[in-house]
């Protein structure tokens, strides 16, 4: 799993710009969203907004990413990570987060199946002079911290007023990518290019031939879908390679209270009564799986990550 993370100051267009990000990629992708109060409002425009309702929305309230919540932020990366397993998952932090620690964070929790993708920080042009010295340590931090920098609301703006903030933020960040122009210019491959920087700046290795052809497998607990004839329409649909070549599948389902087992080889499958007293679970196998796809037939009603605490 890719992590992307979209930082900004409050107001800045981060979630904007990430309805945009969803738009421009045919990744599978899922957004984390980090709302600093008791009640998440982002979640529900970028749940009303992105792909027709297909894209995970997981909100935390009450606290931010980068300070006081940071066991359960990781533990939240790490759970989407082992469940969803989207292969991008989208990070919008608080706008009053700071970029250095966040990125601090997740680097812990780093390893061979969890990448750090180049950060984004969203600055906007039109309050950038007074936002920076009003909250220059925070503000600071977000630039310096960033390897790409949009600056937004600048569409009306002379070349001169561009030329003017850019020469200010490439003060705080010499080495950061700065683009003045509303990204909504850019063409599909510099968008898919926010995919393949890693964090260190070097692009992303495309996976190797071998590694495309080896057997995938993609397993779900507690299997639950909402009637017998939902587990049947999925099971034609999966012969039928909708999610994608699987060539084997199993395992026992519950619908409106019963219990199924179902078994799938060679293009054909069985359904059958199931024992009460053994655990939901199934497993799939077979390559190009497609797990968004797949898994919005048991957890379609589960969009959001539960409220914690400080």
């Amino acid at each position: 799993m890719d992590i992307l993370i979209i930082s900004g100051f409050l107001g800045a267009g981060k979630t904007t710009f990430i309805k945009a990000l969803a738009k421009h990629t045919k990744k599978e992708i899922a957004i984390l969203e980090n709302e600093y109060g008791d009640v998440g409002i982002d979640g529900d425009i970028l749940k009303k907004q992105t792909s027709g309702g297909e894209v995970n929305i997981w909100e935390m309230t009450e606290g931010c990413i980068c300070c006081s919540t940071k066991r359960d932020f990781a533990s939240s990366v790490l759970t989407i990570a082992n469940s969803i397993d989207p292969e991008c998952l989208v990070i919008e932090p608080t706008g009053v987060g700071f970029l250095s620690k966040i990125l601090a964070n997740l680097q812990q929790i780093e390893y061979e199946k969890i990448r750090l993708l180049a950060p984004i920080t969203i600055i906007d042009g039109h309050s950038y002079m007074r936002y920076v010295q009003e909250y220059s340590v925070l503000y600071q931090d977000q630039v310096a911290s960033a390897s790409i920098i949009f600056v937004s609301k600048m569409e009306q703006a002379t070349s001169d007023e561009k030329g003017q903030i850019m020469a200010e933020l490439k003060k705080i960040n010499p080495k950061g990518r700065i683009i003045t122009e509303h990204y909504s210019l850019m063409n599909q491959s510099e968008w898919n290019r926010l995919f393949e920087v890693g964090y260190d700046g070097i692009l992303l290795k495309p996976k190797k031939e071998t590694e495309l052809l080896d057997i995938d497998t993609f397993s779900l607990a507690d299997a639950i879908v909402s009637s017998p004839e939902q587990l049947l329409l999925m099971l034609e649909d999966l012969i039928r390679g909708k999610y994608g070549n699987i060539i084997r599948a199993k395992g026992q389902i519950e619908a409106r209270g019963q219990k199924f087992r179902f078994d799938v080889s060679d293009g054909q499958y069985i359904v059958s009564g199931a024992d009460s007293e053994l655990e939901n679970k199934a497993i799939f196998i077979g390559k190009n799986i497609q797990r968004q796809k797949l898994r919005r037939n048991f957890f379609e009603k589960i969009k959001y990550i539960p409220t914690t605490n400080r």
